[in-house]
């Protein structure tokens, strides 16, 4: 009897002792996994921190910059290198998106298709790899005017509300570049390929001469060809236009440009900035507009976790 009742007494206390482990076990998992969760909290908190002085930063430079002629050569233009910062690094850079063709240019306001702005984008679409250009060029008329009626190869509500995930048109100018994806005749793969290319700006910008890059340069005119902008482009760097006019000196280019919607100088920036703390990456893309009193702006901004 004795001996059956040490031998409960001793399973008794192997559990107590099995069960004490267990808890302590569990308790030092959760308190690493508490600790961790609040390690990551403080990471992210910081990241955001270093985005902001970033963003802070990108200000300053525009700000102290004329912006009477906008380009490559200037101080906005340099990217920010990798800046050992406590507990991580950042980094930086801005682009003029006046650098892009504007897909809010298109459209006039009584809704017909500027003939201008329509060839040039028409381009841009082929170099992207966009085999139907016309039917892309409609719904994204379509997309962007108030009324319901459908161009020839356009699509208003009806097509978007029979898809999967129904949607209505937009019905106003693009807000965004990604925009695009919601369009029909866009793909993915041609969206990514235009995004250094065009950009969603107020119907009112104009595109830099100084910046733009050799395939938007090339569908200035309607033969499209590449070859005629290089040495503008090469040029450029060491002697950017002051004035539109000056590209029709050039003699390849008088009477082949079209100066409608051109400039040499930018009001609308993108910041592209990166900050990475401990496990925690951000990347922030912060959009900037420099008023007329040359006062800098946040039109939006758009954050992600890498």
């Amino acid at each position: 009897m004795r001996a059956r009742q040490s031998g409960i007494a001793l399973i008794t206390a192997l559990l107590v002792l099995a069960l004490a482990v267990v808890l302590a076990a569990a308790l030092t998992q959760d308190g690493a996994m508490s600790l961790r969760r609040t390690e990551n909290l403080l990471h992210h908190a910081q990241a955001k921190i270093y985005l902001q002085g970033a963003e802070d930063w990108a200000r300053v430079v525009l700000a102290r910059d004329k912006h009477d002629v906008d380009h490559l050569g200037e101080a906005w233009a340099l990217p920010l290198p990798s800046v050992p910062v406590e507990g991580g690094e950042i980094s930086g850079n801005l682009i003029d998106l006046q650098g892009r063709f504007n897909l809010n240019a298109m459209l006039k306001t009584d809704n017909t298709l500027d003939p201008i702005m329509q060839q040039r984008l028409r381009c841009i679409l082929g170099k992207a790899g966009n085999e139907s250009p016309e039917a892309a060029l409609d719904a994204l008329a379509d997309w962007q005017d108030a009324d319901s009626e459908v161009r020839p190869q356009g699509a208003e509500d009806e097509v978007y509300r029979g898809r999967p995930h129904p949607y209505r048109a937009g019905n106003q100018s693009l807000q965004a570049q990604k925009e695009l994806l919601l369009i029909q005749g866009f793909s993915a793969e041609q969206v990514r390929a235009l995004r250094p290319w065009v950009a969603a700006l107020p119907p009112s910008a104009s595109l830099n001469l100084n910046t733009a890059p050799l395939e938007v340069l090339s569908c200035l005119d309607e033969s499209g060809d590449a070859s005629l902008w290089e040495t503008f482009v090469a040029e450029r760097e060491k002697t950017p236009l002051k004035d539109v006019n000056e590209l029709l000196g050039k003699p390849p280019f008088e009477g082949r440009v079209n100066t409608q919607g051109l400039g040499v100088n930018s009001k609308v920036y993108l910041l592209e900035a990166e900050a990475q703390v401990g496990r925690t990456r951000l990347r922030r893309y912060s959009m900037l507009l420099v008023d007329e009193q040359g006062l800098v702006r946040v039109w939006s901004r758009f954050q992600e976790s890498l």
